[in-house]
């Protein structure tokens, strides 16, 4: 997601057209990413309320997706897949009949996995009108991803500014309007199912040509490119000034989670604090991606913002220690 939006972010900042094909791999890693990580989050979400079936099968079921990617891109994480102008491996004819068939599977046993989740009533007793997030907050917050669209609010930069391929494949957005656990919890999984679809379209609309953009001059210095992914949390943004040499001179990324974190107080108000891990798991937090630690002294009622400077200090004496 963020190597799409870096890359994107340049390309725009130096005028680089990226050819077709290789806009329709972006957006088919995309999608496989998005499946892996609603997957994830499925069965952690399932972990932190006890109900640990439900954690095997989804993870059983998204080992796959994990084989596919690393196929595909050499790894089953952080695919470097993309760079300026294009990406670095094809999708060739011969890889999409198995594409296809662990994609089937997938979205079979994801459609098993929802018809028995859906009338489960220990889940539901634990999720349904358990955090609730009111549409109206979430506008006001400006909250992102499967948080805003599980309270309503149908929003989705692939729908809304297209990129990479999704101007031209159809992409839905999923909303649901009971603004709680629950809907966040529907909303993903019919985003997996949909991702599903849009991979079979990606790969049966897939143009042929080149994969990467010939980039034969420098990209001059002072120019500025911004770009937008909607990422499986919500939707990331990338901002960048060239410098000289081909190197970035200002490079700032803002990832969903530190928006969707202002949520998390009207979620937990009022709730039992048996409820409060998953309504933060609801939102499915990426702590690495809050870029500053804030700390507040109960007592006095200080607040102190860590700097990468004061971190970097406090670890050094942890491990002088040991």
């Amino acid at each position: 997601m963020h190597s799409t939006g870096y890359c994107q972010a340049v390309e725009k900042a130096g005028g680089i057209e990226v050819p077709r094909r290789a806009r329709y791999i972006r957006t088919i890693i995309l999608e496989l990413e998005r499946i892996q990580s609603h997957l994830l989050w499925l069965g952690i979400a399932a972990h932190i309320i006890g109900f640990d079936t439900v954690l095997m099968q989804a993870w059983r079921i998204r080992e796959p997706v994990m084989w596919l990617c690393e196929k595909i891109t050499g790894n089953r994480k952080l695919y470097g897949i993309n760079v300026v102008g294009g990406v670095r491996r094809d999708i060739p004819k011969a890889m999409h009949p198995e594409l296809m068939g662990v994609l089937g599977r997938i979205e079979r046993e994801t459609k098993a996995v929802l018809d028995a989740v859906v009338t489960d009533t220990t889940l539901l007793a634990r999720l349904a009108n358990v955090g609730v997030l009111p549409n109206k907050d979430a506008i006001a917050y400006s909250l992102l991803g499967p948080t805003a669209r599980g309270s309503g609010v149908a929003i989705d930069i692939r729908v809304d500014h297209p990129y990479a391929a999704y101007g031209e494949v159809e992409t839905n957005v999923m909303v649901e309007t009971s603004e709680d656990i629950w809907a966040r919890t529907v909303v993903r999984i019919k985003e997996t199912l949909d991702s599903i679809r849009i991979i079979r379209d990606c790969l049966a609309m897939m143009p042929e040509g080149p994969i990467q953009a010939k980039i034969t001059e420098p990209i001059p210095p002072g120019r500025i490119g911004q770009s937008s992914v909607e990422a499986p949390r919500g939707e990331t943004h990338h901002y960048v000034i060239t410098g000289e040499d081909n190197r970035p001179y200002r490079w700032k990324a803002r990832a969903p989670t530190f928006q969707n974190l202002q949520g998390v107080p009207i979620m937990v108000l009022g709730e039992t604090i048996a409820d409060v891990p998953i309504a933060l798991g609801s939102i499915d937090p990426c702590f690495s991606c809050t870029e500053r630690l804030e700390t507040v002294d109960v007592r006095s009622g200080e607040v102190k913002v860590y700097t990468k400077a004061d971190l970097f200090r406090l670890c050094k004496e942890r491990w002088s220690k040991r």
